[in-house]
């Protein structure tokens, strides 16, 4: 199972970029989704251990395979969910701000792949 969120590595990025700028809004970005970053990573940490929890008692027979795999899908699709909003809340945040080229261009890329993954 694979959670898509290098959209949210990609609005980093550009975060990042912009904390140099000097600009108080944006630093306040940038801080705010290094937060939210580590959390989300803490939580794909837990469905990690979820997961193997979950197939150790698959093993033993204990909970039904699919019954497993719906637990995790749905803890999954709620991590993505996370991420996708923590990336449009970055986006959001740095759209007005004065940023670099570079910078702007990779929150637009943000900003498509965000569009792709919420269609």
């Amino acid at each position: 199972m694979r959670i898509k969120t290098p959209l949210l590595a990609l609005a980093a990025g550009a975060a990042v970029a912009v904390g140099g700028c000097g600009e108080d809004s944006a630093g306040d970005a940038v801080e705010s989704l290094q937060k939210r970053s580590t959390q989300i990573q803490e939580k794909g940490r837990a469905l990690q251990e979820k997961m193997r929890e979950l197939q150790r008692k698959v093993e033993r027979g204990e909970i039904d395979p699919a019954a497993a795999r719906r637990q995790l899908q749905e803890q999954a699709r709620e991590l993505q969910d996370d991420a996708v909003r923590a990336a449009g809340d970055a986006v959001d945040e740095l759209k007005d701000a004065e940023i670099p080229a570079d910078a702007k261009q990779q929150l637009e890329e943000a900003q498509r792949q965000l569009d792709e993954l919420t269609r």
